[in-house]
């Protein structure tokens, strides 16, 4: 079954926000003094997101509509007097795009990791991008590669530690 163009636009952007849910609640925490809080808003701000794009308003960046409706979340809690918060919360917060510094360090980690995956044998190597890039599942990597499911599960597990043990001597 085929996607339509804006069910996969959905599914990206639903895919990225996935990958900053440890950074948002993060930010959350550090904001709010009790756990259980720290998840209501994050559920809160999602829900609030979800409904605008089912109505197909996606926001041009919906990562930093997210952090804004988590601000507002907060500054109208504070509001009705649920005093929950731990520091007054800035309405001029521009970006939580990564510092200089970060990008940096973010860039060697991807040319280190590009250079151990190019030493790996080609199976290994056409292993990873299925698995981590593609998202496919062993089964079907097997599959298509004429291996067995084991072979493919050894070869990556190998292949993903050899590398993280690289990565970790050199960062």
């Amino acid at each position: 079954m085929k996607m339509n163009q804006a069910e996969a636009a959905n599914d990206s952007v639903f895919l990225e926000l996935s990958a900053e849910r440890p950074k948002l609640l993060n930010f959350i925490r550090k904001r709010v003094r009790n756990a259980q809080e720290t998840e209501d808003i994050y559920q809160e701000a999602v829900t609030r997101l979800t409904k605008l794009i089912n109505n197909n308003e996606t926001p041009d960046n919906p990562v930093s509509y997210l952090y804004r409706v988590v601000i507002n979340i907060i500054n109208d809690s504070m509001r009705r007097g649920n005093n929950y918060t731990m520091e007054v919360l800035s309405d001029d917060i521009t970006s939580q795009d990564p510092q200089p510094e970060e990008r940096v360090d973010d860039q060697q980690r991807l040319a280190m990791f590009i250079k151990l995956l190019n030493r790996l044998p080609v199976t290994t190597r056409n292993i990873i991008v299925m698995r981590k890039l593609h998202g496919k599942s062993n089964i079907e990597i097997a599959e298509q590669m004429d291996i067995s499911v084991k072979a493919v599960e050894k070869k990556l597990n190998r292949a993903l530690k050899m590398i993280e043990q690289n990565m970790e001597h050199h960062f």
